[in-house]
């Protein structure tokens, strides 16, 4: 008895199919066997109904030739039993029978899920032939569920690539940072995706079905009827620039947009397909430089007359070229500082820290800062810091320092008041020469009192020389924009 388990290759090119035999007589089926072996397919021969179901749950089969008279279960039983597993109600069954060869019998065969029923003696190439059919058939029918597997398998995997394709494009499309956008011929939306709502406000579901002249300007309806006639006249896609309202209808946002036909099947318009990006902020960008420049100039104005202010001030009150040309260098060194903070700083202002230690870097060992984090106008940070050059150059030549164990405490508080905050600051030296009031008012000391509107408290005390300020927040933020 041969039991396979598994079908084979043949000689590289097909697989050889199992054929399982049936007899309760050994002799029977080496006669099977011997007919039968010239197909060259796998010959699984069992001498019993329990052997044989027991084979057909470890194998596959292509087909069953299995005797009629076998005890004590015939081969009409077997075939029944056969039918009712799912794994073979078609699997081809050939009756052989010696004895029941009556018509009651073929009858009886055939009811019981044979495809043939054979009388012995039967002739070899008739059973040869007989069984080849069933076992080309089978071959035929595993190459085409193999087709079937492999093209559904194409087929999901194709479908499962359009899906994520898909699915990608929607994904761009909705956490696209541009409005993308269908509309109709008659410049109706029919898509529009969740862009429009973080830019214009109009949730995507209420635009859908409306046509685009409600959120245009009535100016500008010309304009687009103008790009879709040129899109249908042939060119590929327009540009320009288009406004619409936001959903509040009182502010106006400027798109940039690129749009194109979309056609049919057979090559007809039936709709535009469109992006537009929100250009507002870099509208409205242009537009404040366009401002800046014309400020930058009218700041160069003052700048230049401050300039013009210290130079002739300066020379007008030295003694000689020497100290003339160190004073205006020092200035303009105090003033340039100023004029960088002003630049760089946040909308126009300067942070009142930069100033102070820009000015006393030099002597940064010798100075204590503490003061509550405040950001000035442009105007008023230039004016303060040549008030602070004033001071540290005075100290540096007469006062705390001027020698290696004097101190400098710097601090500035804001003082909440009814009417105007004001900024209250302090400077303080320590450990240094005496000092004594100056015989005459120098321009350091005019520049002082004009920068600051006279508000400025200088003492000349024992302990060291002290200037105190008091300057209105309004005053201090003018110019922040």
């Amino acid at each position: 008895m041969t039991e396979l388990t598994a079908t084979r290759k043949d000689g590289g090119s097909r697989q050889r199919a199992n054929i399982l035999l049936v007899d309760d007589s050994p002799a029977k089926l080496l006669t099977y066997e011997v007919v039968l072996g010239e197909l060259g397919e796998n010959l699984i021969s069992a001498t019993s109904v329990a052997e044989a179901l027991e084979l057909l749950l470890k194998t596959e089969v292509a087909m069953i030739l299995t005797d009629v008279s076998m005890a004590p279960v015939d081969g009409f039983e077997f075939a029944n039993m056969v039918r009712e597993h799912p794994r073979f109600g078609s699997t081809p069954i050939i009756f052989v029978s010696a004895i029941a060869q009556s018509e009651v019998d073929r009858l009886r065969g055939y009811t019981s899920g044979a495809v043939d029923y054979v009388t012995t003696p039967v002739a070899p190439e008739l059973l040869r032939a007989k069984v080849r059919v069933f076992v080309d058939l089978y071959r035929k029918q595993r190459e085409l569920e193999t087709l079937k597997g492999e093209l559904e398998a194409r087929v999901a995997e194709r479908t499962a690539e359009l899906a994520a394709s898909e699915q990608r494009y929607r994904s761009l499309v909705d956490n696209a940072n541009d409005i993308v956008a269908t509309l109709d011929l008659e410049l109706r939306f029919t898509s529009v995706n969740p862009a429009v709502e973080r830019i214009l406000g109009y949730n995507p579901e209420e635009i859908i079905g409306m046509p685009l002249s409600q959120y245009v300007p009535d100016d500008q309806l010309a304009m687009h009827a103008a790009m879709l006639q040129r899109k249908l006249e042939g060119e590929g896609s327009t540009q320009y620039e288009m406004q619409l309202f936001g959903k509040d209808r009182n502010q106006r946002f400027t798109l940039e947009v690129n749009s194109k036909l979309l056609f049919d099947l057979e090559g007809k318009p039936v709709g535009i397909h469109s992006i537009s990006r929100d250009i507002s902020e870099r509208k409205e960008a242009e537009a404040r430089q366009l401002v800046l420049i014309r400020e930058l100039q009218h700041r160069s104005k003052n700048l230049l007359a401050v300039m013009q202010s210290i130079v002739t001030n300066t020379l007008a009150r030295s003694r000689d070229l020497t100290s003339a040309n160190d004073a205006v260098i020092g200035r303009l060194h105090a003033l340039a500082h100023a004029q960088e903070f002003v630049v760089s700083g946040p909308s126009g202002g300067v942070p009142l820290r930069n100033i102070v230690e820009a000015e006393l870097s030099p002597f940064a060992a010798q100075v204590k800062i503490d003061g509550i984090p405040l950001v000035v106008g442009g105007p008023f940070g230039q004016q303060f810091a040549l008030v602070i050059h004033e001071l540290a150059t005075n100290a540096a030549k007469y006062g705390a320092l001027s020698r290696p164990n004097g101190r400098l405490i710097i601090s500035w508080e804001v003082k909440q008041q009814s009417a105007d905050p004001a900024l209250i600051f302090s400077w303080i030296e320590r450990s240094g020469p005496r000092v004594k009031p100056p015989r005459k008012q120098g321009f350091g000391s005019q520049l002082i009192s004009i920068a600051l509107d006279g508000k400025a408290r200088i003492s000349f005390g024992e302990a060291g020389f002290e200037f105190t300020v008091e300057v209105p927040l309004s005053h201090l933020m003018r110019a922040i924009k």
